[in-house]
């Protein structure tokens, strides 16, 4: 099987790319190598005989279309920070949705092969904020039994005019919607993967976006911290191993995927706040952390926990917080020099 991959070179996608490979499929990387990090990921992925690199964008449709005999796509290509989003709508909106309508158009158009689609949580707007919850100790906990096991697919994606959602969660959203809609209008096989704290090795994040690994890299180079908010927000964190896992499974089994819709996520079983982070990573080094406290950010949640048991019928996160920041932190310390080229 031959896969290709949007955004291969950046953080998911060179993890899924080097997944496949393992297994024995054959990738094609389509990437513009615009965030920095991507090249070291290409270095590390051209080791690969089964492996080809197409220099390319998403917006670009042209340069899409000259793709030809792919067995399926899994779209990772994106702009995917909320504070660039509100900096720059406008190529959020190019990036994020027509980007992603050009590659179902290159899947449509190609014998309608698959698509795995990485959607987000922030499809879910600010209304999350109003779901009741409570401090303990040093996370918010949702308290309305209606979501102790997490948001659910169901929940409300229009808020109706009351919260916030930022750019990218609208661009992303326009994907997410577009997907569905080649499915049941195209019959293109689609799936949507709603992401929540997506960590692990080669994640190169900044504080704006990959902020676990962030907090990991600052620790090890003693940077600044900026919490934005209190520090007890909480998500629940999947490791890009297991997610990678979630794709490939999606493809080799795509008649019982296609057309469905995933919340994906560590689940309630793993989630962490901010502050609980920065604890164990005091535990990994004893240097004291320097941290500021900033205003809380526009679109935030105050807590996201995914109700991951739909998909848990077919997959299961393996890695639990603690075990992923580990993996980051040996991953960082044996690549401190790839990681400090991004700082």
């Amino acid at each position: 099987m031959l896969i290709l991959i949007t955004g291969g070179c950046g953080f998911i996608g060179t993890n899924v790319a080097l997944k496949a490979l393992s297994r024995g499929y054959s990738v094609v990387a389509f990437d513009n190598l615009c965030r920095k990090g991507s090249e070291s990921n290409l270095e590390e992925l051209s080791k690969n005989h089964n492996f080809v690199f197409i220099k390319g964008d998403v917006r670009n449709y042209d340069q899409l279309s000259r793709i030809k005999n792919v067995d399926a796509i899994i779209h990772t290509a994106a702009q995917p920070g909320v504070p660039a989003s509100i900096e720059d709508p406008i190529y959020d909106f190019e990036v994020n949705a027509l980007g992603t309508l050009n590659v179902l158009e290159l899947a449509k158009n190609n014998g309608k092969i698959p698509v795995i689609y990485c959607s987000t949580n922030k499809v879910y707007s600010c209304e999350v904020n109003e779901i009741q919850s409570k401090i303990f100790d040093n996370k918010r906990k949702w308290i309305d039994k209606k979501f102790i096991l997490g948001i659910p697919e169901g929940f409300p994606v229009d808020s109706g005019g009351r919260a916030a959602y930022s750019p990218y969660g609208c661009s992303k959203y326009i994907g997410d919607r577009y997907c569905q809609e080649y499915y049941h209008t195209y019959g293109v096989p689609t799936v949507v993967n709603r992401m929540s704290c997506i960590a692990g090795e080669r994640q190169l994040g900044k504080e704006e976006q990959g902020w676990v690994s962030w907090f990991v890299y600052a620790k090890m180079v003693d940077a600044v911290i900026n919490i934005y908010g209190d520090g007890k927000q909480v998500r629940d964190v999947l490791y890009v191993g297991d997610l990678a896992d979630l794709f490939l499974k999606e493809i080799e089994d795509i008649d019982i995927h296609k057309g469905q819709v995933y919340n994906v996520g560590g689940g309630p079983n793993n989630t962490v706040s901010l502050i609980e982070v920065l604890e164990y990573l005091s535990n990994l080094d004893q240097r004291p952390y320097r941290v500021v406290y900033q205003n809380w950010r526009p679109a935030d949640h105050l807590v996201y926990v995914s109700d991951i048991r739909k998909v848990s019928k077919y997959w299961q996160p393996k890695l639990n917080p603690k075990q992923v920041i580990d993996i980051i932190w040996d991953w960082a310390h044996k690549n401190r020099k790839r990681v400090c080229s991004i700082l």
